[in-house]
């Protein structure tokens, strides 16, 4: 069903409030292409999108930095979908194939949603409908150079379209892995957003922005939970004003994984700046902490995620994993 122009308003503000990462250093230029930043699996948007260093089976783990692609990934296909505010909606699937002597592959595509709005006339009459969407296609790889290291290197193609006009940008990503087995530890570092704007609906020199990030996950020896924490946006990392502990928790995100067996897994995630985005009120509120589970089965793990938004509620998206 159509949405007026004010609902339209909201949606918008919604998603770029979920969207909310320390953006005030970047360059006015920059393009929506708001999909990107969405978290294509339940648990990584569980864990607040700490999963920058977190090892996974799940192919769709390239999107945090294309060294995770690990050999648990093959024959894996994941699928998603995140139920937004106010229509917005967005779908993703993954998989992963090992190719010998070369290395391992994973395709993927995002679709996001914004739904249908009215067109009105110049006296404000609505006369016709038309809709928002964003897509993505996406090819990922990594190479296991040794037992503890592996990098990895992503290409995007990037569309969205808004009544009739469309978008379009190149880019890429790439990443390094180390893991510790002996410490139970992996390391990270990741580059993403590289490359071009081939055509943009807004500033004829927009650009996408830069995100590095950082990550460490260490699982813990005698207890069956995984810590982990990730840096993101470190390039725009600035103090001109306020303390220099509050800046760096913009930047960073944390999250816990508790194994119960190998069928039940609890998670729960903190993003200090997308809770600084989302509160709406001087009060204590539950914007930006995230919880989760995953139920694992010989060929199917389901994963389930509530990302939190304060006084508007909460988020929930969903994923299964089929083993093919």
């Amino acid at each position: 069903m159509p949405r007026p122009l004010a609902l339209r308003v909201f949606s918008s503000l919604a998603l770029a409030a979920l969207l909310a990462q320390p953006l005030a250093a970047q360059d006015s230029r920059d393009t929506s292409f708001d999909l990107v930043r969405l978290d294509p699996s339940a648990r990584s948007a569980a864990l607040a999108g700490a999963v920058t260093a977190l090892p996974s089976s799940d192919p769709g783990a390239f999107y945090a930095n294309p060294a995770l692609l690990a050999p648990e990934a093959e024959k894996q296909l994941s699928l998603g979908y995140l139920n937004h505010l106010a229509g917005v909606s967005a779908g993703f699937a993954t998989y992963a194939r090992e190719i010998p002597s070369v290395g391992r592959l994973a395709l993927g595509v995002r679709y996001l949603s914004y739904g249908e709005f009215d067109r009105a006339d110049e006296d404000g009459t609505a006369d016709d409908t038309f809709g928002a969407n964003e897509a993505a296609v996406s090819l990922g790889y990594a190479y296991d150079v040794n037992r503890r290291l592996r990098v990895g290197a992503t290409g995007h193609a990037l569309f969205e379209s808004v009544d009739g006009a469309s978008g379009q940008a190149l880019v890429a990503d790439l990443g390094v892995a180390y893991s510790v087995p002996s410490q139970l530890l992996t390391l990270s570092a990741s580059a993403h957003g590289i490359g071009a704007v081939t055509s943009s609906l807004g500033a004829d020199d927009a650009a996408l922005p830069i995100d590095l990030r950082v990550g460490i996950s260490k699982r813990l020896q005698y207890l069956p939970l995984t810590i982990t924490l990730s840096g993101h946006e470190l390039q725009n990392y600035e103090n001109e004003s306020g303390s220099a502990l509050d800046e760096a928790l913009r930047h960073v995100a944390a999250g816990g994984e508790l194994q119960l067996g190998k069928a039940l897994a609890l998670r729960a995630g903190y993003h200090p700046g997308r809770a600084e985005g989302l509160r709406t009120g001087g009060r204590l509120d539950l914007a930006g902490l995230n919880v989760g589970f995953g139920i694992a089965t010989r060929r199917v793990t389901i994963d389930y995620a509530r990302v939190g938004w304060g006084e508007f509620g909460g988020l929930h998206q969903l994923g299964v994993r089929l083993g093919l």
